[in-house]
């Protein structure tokens, strides 16, 4: 995807001045807009018309009424402005570019709707410059508009459009073209995947992939590569209660197609699994692994270790086949996981402790015999008592104790880690 500039309206960061002031003065002084902000705050002010409001996208990374984006590829961004307005069209993408010292509007786009949902900036047709997706939502109907425009010659032209539930954009086949993913109901329960390429100088339809589940259970949405040289875009729905499933969609012999889908690739996956666990590159290996729940035995006697979990993350291959990646225990309400060596996962089980005094602690057990403990000291020191300190995050400082030698201490250190928080969904992986 093209680097995309962020201009946030009545924010002058992408146009301060280059005057500077006095050191002991610009500690107090607000910077003054340049006259290149003024400008475009002018222009847009007379082109839109009168009642006019501002109206930014409501969903995705780029919600403000004013952005920036190289929409002719001469490496200089235009001013692309979103309003509502009067009238049977009232939503408008304006596009705005700096002609000599002043700012004109040189194109736009009216559609109907009650509001932008969200917008991106992608090169689909080869030609320099990006192309404009973005979604309208009809009142508060599920089912909103996708309209792809592409710019040339000083006007917006339609491409595409079509209704959608959740839209996505991706390079599938790898050609540095994006292509274009809705998912939106069908006839059937459940969703359908339609898929949008550029093909014969136009943006045409490829063909449909069958979903898991209805739309309306989507819960998250990646892209990645599946397999090496093979992106792919990753669906979590839920799935009856407490679980989820994840589709893939991508290429499959140059034909899109939901690669977890049995009867679509003959193969046989299975993505079911906790509703809190979603896939992700956990590995850091430039791949997107899918995990899968596997229930460890309880200890008789200890109620704290049933119910424990460990994951399985695998890569699906293109034969449907799975290969193994990692073991993990993840510890949600903690914000910790620990990646488990193969030599101690037969026969693991886990269970809850108090340790030092007051704190609670995960004991890692196998054949009755304690391998490590990990825990969490809010304000205290885990020197001594044989506690050794992992990491630490604000005033909380987590530690390991290890019994019998069945870890190293660089050996644990390495195997902990933090539990990331996607910024975009508030959801951790």
């Amino acid at each position: 995807m093209k680097k995309i500039g962020i201009l946030t309206l009545l924010c002058a960061a992408l146009f301060l001045s280059g005057c500077f002031l006095d050191p002991a003065e610009s500690l107090y002084a607000i910077p003054a807009r340049s006259e290149d902000y003024y400008n475009l705050q002018a222009a847009i002010e007379n082109a839109m018309p009168d009642g006019a409001t501002y109206c930014a996208p409501v969903a995705g990374e780029n919600q403000q009424p004013v952005q920036m984006a190289d929409m002719d590829g001469d490496q200089q961004d235009e001013a692309i402005v979103y309003w509502k307005s009067d009238g049977d069209l009232p939503l408008t993408v304006s596009v705005f570019d700096k002609r000599g010292d002043q700012y004109v509007q040189i194109a736009k786009a009216d559609g109907a709707g009650s509001s932008f949902d969200h917008v991106q900036y992608v090169e689909i047709d080869g030609n320099p410059g990006s192309e404009i997706v973005v979604g309208r939502r009809i009142s508060d109907q599920v089912t909103q508009t996708l309209y792809v425009y592409s710019f040339e010659n000083d006007a917006l032209t339609e491409m595409m459009s079509a209704n959608y539930s959740e839209f996505i954009t991706a390079d599938l086949d790898a050609n540095g073209l994006y292509d274009v993913v809705l998912l939106h109901s069908s006839d059937a329960q459940n969703g359908v995947a339609e898929c949008y390429r550029w093909n014969g100088g136009q943006l045409a339809r490829d063909r449909d992939a069958r979903m898991s589940t209805p739309v309306s259970a989507v819960r998250r949405i990646i892209t990645g590569r599946v397999w090496k040289d093979s992106p792919a875009i990753f669906v979590a729905s839920e799935y009856g209660e407490g679980m989820i499933v994840t589709d893939i969609f991508g290429m499959h012999c140059g034909i899109f197609t939901n690669l977890s889908l049995s009867d679509e690739t003959d193969t046989a996956v299975s993505t079911i699994r906790d509703y809190y666990v979603y896939s992700c590159d956990i590995d850091e290996d430039g791949l997107i692994e899918l995990p899968h729940l596997i229930d460890l035995p309880a200890i008789k006697g200890e109620a704290t270790s049933e119910n424990q979990t460990v994951i399985r993350w695998y890569n699906l291959q293109p034969d449907g086949t799975e290969k193994e990646k990692w073991l993990t225990y993840h510890n949600y309400s903690a914000g910790w996981y620990l990646k488990l060596p193969d030599r101690l996962s037969d026969g693991l089980s886990v269970k809850c402790t108090t340790v030092l005094d007051a704190s609670r602690g995960y004991a890692f057990v196998r054949n009755g015999e304690t391998l490590f403990t990990l825990t969490a000291l809010t304000g205290g020191n885990a020197a001594g008592s044989g506690w050794i300190e992992l990491a630490s995050k604000g005033d909380t400082v987590y530690a390991v104790r290890i019994e019998n030698n069945a870890l190293s201490v660089a050996e644990a250190k390495d195997l902990f880690h933090f539990i990331q928080v996607d910024w975009k969904t508030g959801e951790t992986n």
